[in-house]
Parts: structure tokens; sequence; C-alpha cells
């Protein structure tokens, strides 16, 4: 009997598992690339508005105008300015991609979005809107303004810092007003865990990056609420 004549066929399985893992592997990358991009930091304080709006406070019941006013502020302003000037300098040859991976990237990109958040939040202080929102864009232009400075040193997440001050309005605004938010907090977090893997998935950020980010975004939103709305 010659060595081998007991073995099953391979009938071509090991190929086919090798397929197989080769799919899930686009599979996932493409549902990490959709997560990233919606959750891209451009997007998260209208998300944030959305959130407040959503909440049963006394800001649900402002009147439906001036809702729209600031809805339509910061789409303007902190979401097609930002959009634009990033689809201008990558047309030019500024940037390589929107995620802004390179350090000069990031520098130019959050320095255009600090001077936004920051001008938005002097038209809302100029409307004389609730001090949640107030309190809320004077604290993203600090949280950009943080992540700025670290960029200089050292690569955070972006995509983390950002929803890191998202999940600590949540909590912030709970503890506050008293009120339950446990589908906002259960879905803020979910896409904290959701976007932080992508991230490290992507091979755009270790997961020390990433932590690092979340931490920043966190503890800056959560200072700035406390000293202006204490």
């Amino acid at each position: 009997m010659n060595p081998g004549d007991n073995e099953l066929p391979d009938n071509g399985s090991g190929e086919e598992k090798s397929r197989m893992h080769s799919g899930n592997d686009r599979l996932l990358k493409r549902a990490a690339e959709i997560l990233s991009v919606v959750f891209h930091p451009v997007f998260l304080p209208l998300y944030g508005l959305l959130i407040i709006y959503s909440a049963h406070t006394l800001h649900s019941f402002i009147p439906t105008q001036v809702k729209r006013m600031i809805l339509i502020l910061v789409m303007a302003n902190n979401l097609l300015m930002p959009m634009a000037l990033a689809t201008v300098l990558y047309a030019r040859g500024a940037i390589k991609t929107f995620n802004a991976r390179d350090r000069n990237e990031r520098v130019i990109l959050l320095s255009f979005s600090l001077l936004m958040y920051s001008l938005t939040a002097f038209i809302l202080i100029r409307m004389q809107v609730p001090g949640l929102f107030r309190a809320f864009f004077i604290s993203i232009a600090l949280v950009t303004l943080s992540t700025l400075l670290i960029t200089i040193f050292y690569r955070i997440s972006l995509h983390a810092s950002g929803i890191g001050g998202l999940l600590v309005l949540v909590v912030f605004m709970a503890s506050v007003y008293n009120i339950s938010m446990v589908w906002q907090a259960v879905a803020v977090a979910l896409a904290a865990g959701a976007v932080m893997s992508s991230r490290i998935y992507l091979e755009d950020h270790t997961p020390a990056e990433v932590w690092a980010g979340l931490s920043a975004g966190a503890l800056i939103m959560g200072l700035s609420l406390f000293f202006m709305l204490r």
C-alpha cells in the first residue's frame, strides 16, 4: 500500500476555506470603513445636537423655528464648510485622504474646525439660546483645541475623541437634568466600541492611540460642561 492511500482527497476544501476567509476579511473591512465614515468627527457635533433635541428636557420645548436655526447653523458651519475645505484641499493635493492620517493634514483640518466651532459658539451666545447649546459647542471647540495641541506631539484617534465627548454629553445630561437617557447611552456606548474597534482593525490607529483619544475627548468635554453648567 502506498503512503497516503488512506488519506481522503482534499477536493479543494482548503482553497474554499481560504476564499471564505478572504471574503469575511473584505466584509469586515468594508463594515469598518462604513463605521469610520458614519462616525467621522465632522458628523459628531450634529449627532450631539440631535441627542439634545431627543432628550425630555425643557430644551425639547424650545420653538421649532429656533431649533431649525440652530440645526442650519451647525450644518453650515460644522458640516458643509469643513467638508468643502477638505474637498478643495484633496483636489489640490494638499491632503491625501479625508481621514487626515498625516500630522500636517491634521493640523490644517483641526485648525479650521476650531475656527468654525468657535464661530458657531459665538453665534449661539449672540442668539441667547439655552445654556446647554452654548456650553456644548464651546466644549467641542475646547476638545478640538486640545486634540490639536496633542497632535503636535502624539497621534491620537479623532474618531475616538469625538465619540468620547458624545458619551460624556449623554451621561452629563442624564445626571444634571435627572432624566432617563438609557437608549441614548446604550446607542453611543455601542457606537464607541464599534468605532474604536474599526479604527484598530483598519490599522489607522493602535489601541493606545484610540484609548488616548477617547480619554481626551471625554475628559475635556466633561470638565468644560461641568464648569459652564454647574
